[in-house]
């Protein structure tokens, strides 16, 4: 049975495989909002959008194909067997559901922590992730909480967080030092980022930090495609909650 799970935690691994479990929430959220404008967008998916017009590339969806293309660029280069391992997927969907959960829990303590406080009834005073919890939860509000799961992975953890962990390497730090230092700053920066446009205090910063830390976590340890349905679904638990 140990084996067996070793097995899985090291097969659901594989870029190739996070790339299959990261197509269908990619599929559903760029053609569900094809042609609606860029309203429900978030800003990761936003700035990456205009990274790429500014290099003269405007094309709707280079940038869903970019971020495939990036998983087989990973797997190439690390030199695993071009096998997907299709009987992984729905474990990997329900560790999602399990970390997903990890977070609302930490979400809903946050919530308790605030309301103590400032003293006013449970649930009063909300700070979210990503998402306005006073929005109706219809059918383009929830595929923009999974395209926020999508596009800050993709910037936060995909593409920033190996360049400063390669970074840190370079200067000869040890590798724990490296990876760990590495995920502080970048979730210092995905916490700051969410404060753009919003209020802000110490409180909400180190929740949001905190599920950084956890989501960079997940992204290290299994994967790209696992983190994104963790930060899709913990998402819409939220504003389905609230």
């Amino acid at each position: 049975m140990a084996s067996a799970f070793h097995r899985y935690l090291e097969d659901s691994k594989t870029p190739l495989t996070n790339l299959v479990f990261y197509l269908p929430w990619l599929i559903l959220y760029e053609l569900g909002l094809w042609g609606s404008g860029d309203s429900y967008r978030n800003l990761a998916s936003t700035w990456l959008r205009e990274v790429l017009q500014w290099a003269g590339f405007s094309q709707y969806f280079l940038l869903p194909v970019l971020s495939c293309a990036v998983l087989l660029a990973w797997h190439h280069l690390v030199r695993l067997p071009w096998r997907v391992y299709w009987h992984g997927l729905p474990g990997m969907f329900l560790e999602c559901m399990l970390y997903a959960a990890l977070l609302l829990g930490m979400f809903q303590l946050q919530q308790v922590a605030v309301d103590v406080m400032v003293q006013l009834p449970y649930g009063s005073a909300l700070a979210t992730l990503d998402v306005d919890t006073s929005l109706d939860a219809n059918v383009h509000l929830m595929l923009s909480m999974v395209g926020a799961g999508i596009y800050e992975e993709l910037f936060f953890r995909l593409l920033l967080l190996p360049v400063v962990i390669w970074v840190l390497l370079r200067i000869e730090l040890k590798d724990w030092l490296a990876y760990g230092l590495g995920v502080v700053i970048v979730s210092a920066v995905f916490a700051a980022a969410h404060s753009i446009g919003a209020e802000q205090d110490w409180f909400t910063f180190t929740f949001r930090f905190l599920v950084g830390v956890v989501l960079a976590t997940v992204f290290l340890k299994r994967g790209f495609g696992i983190a994104v349905g963790v930060h899709a679904l913990y998402n819409i638990s939220v504003a389905l909650m609230y």
